[in-house]
């Protein structure tokens, strides 16, 4: 679990499947999905992705660019 200002992520694993919940500070699932093994390797790829980006780029701000990957298979067959 990570803790984070405005809300907490939950990361749970039961019988080949991985649980995604975001909730807010007011107790809303903002966020509950289940994945495949392989789709959350995808989406840790893509989130890591992102997130290297912004730290190579220097830009740590708040600033929201909006880079969003529509096509996750794209990023696959770099990797």
């Amino acid at each position: 679990m990570a803790e984070h200002e405005g809300g907490q992520w939950n990361v749970a694993t039961k019988k080949n499947t991985v649980y995604l919940e975001r909730v807010s500070e007011d107790g809303e699932r903002l966020i509950d999905d289940s994945l495949a093994p392989e789709e959350a390797r995808q989406l840790a790829r893509l989130l890591t992705k992102h997130a290297d980006g912004i730290s190579e780029s220097g830009a740590d701000t708040t600033d929201d660019e909006d880079t969003t990957d529509e096509d996750s298979d794209d990023d696959e067959s770099k990797a």
